[in-house]
């Protein structure tokens, strides 16, 4: 390798070599990206509280990170900075910890169980996602047991949309729209909700919300895991 005229030559060797170090090094960005919330964290507290749920449920199974990585398929880097409270883990990335830790969503997700007959808004609980134009999505409960229920609480602004990963095999959702309307997009097919509809589908392999219109489309999901 010489430098003629301020400029860098590289021989043909070593440019294959830097160019397949970039190349990995652009798929491990793809990954992180992946696993990262797209959008700015919806609360760093509530994500701090799930990475020290994480780090505890890890040890608590006598996990290495290593392990924990290969068992969820997520990267190790992820997993260390959402323990540490450094990044903003994504739904699904969340998911695959839960079920890698054999635990649900909602043990990682929500800071405790509801009490009952206690009224509560959705500004009284912190949203698991967000975006830039006002979006979010609120999980109001969860149940474990033989099978897993969780209840969520949608609000989309106008022109946005939320495209989901594959829930776990067998997974299904009630969606009842309140307000506006919403598109869901599942299995190839496409299904427009006005308020007061609702209807049931099948999300093990993947699916989307938007709403069409210019004002907030509120919803609520009841998720079905068997």
């Amino acid at each position: 390798m010489v430098a003629l005229f301020g400029r860098l030559w590289v021989s043909g060797a070593s440019h294959r070599q830097l160019l397949a170090k970039m190349g990995t090094v652009k798929e491990a960005v793809k990954e992180a990206a992946k696993e990262a919330a797209p959008q700015a964290p919806a609360s760093s507290e509530l994500f701090k509280a799930v990475g020290l749920r994480v780090r505890a449920l890890r040890q608590d199974r006598h996990l290495t990170l290593d392990e924990l990585s290969v068992r969820s398929g997520v990267s190790r880097r992820m997993i260390t900075l959402l323990e540490a409270g450094q990044a903003n883990a994504s739904l699904g990335t969340l998911d695959k910890l839960a079920q890698a830790l054999g635990t649900g969503f909602g043990s990682l997700a929500l800071p405790r169980s509801p009490a009952p007959l206690v009224p509560a808004g959705p500004a009284d609980i912190a949203p698991i996602w967000e975006d830039a134009s006002g979006s979010s999505a609120r999980l109001l409960a969860s149940y474990p047991g033989a099978g897993q229920v969780e209840i969520w609480h949608w609000d989309l602004a106008g022109g946005a949309s939320y495209q989901a990963e594959a829930d776990p095999p067998g997974t299904e959702e009630v969606v009842l729209v309140a307000t506006g309307r919403l598109v869901l997009e599942v299995g190839g097919e496409r299904f427009t909700l006005s308020a007061g509809a609702h209807v049931r589908a099948p999300t093990d392999g993947g699916y989307s919300y938007s709403n069409p219109g210019a004002t907030p489309t509120y919803f609520v999901t009841v998720v079905l895991q068997p």
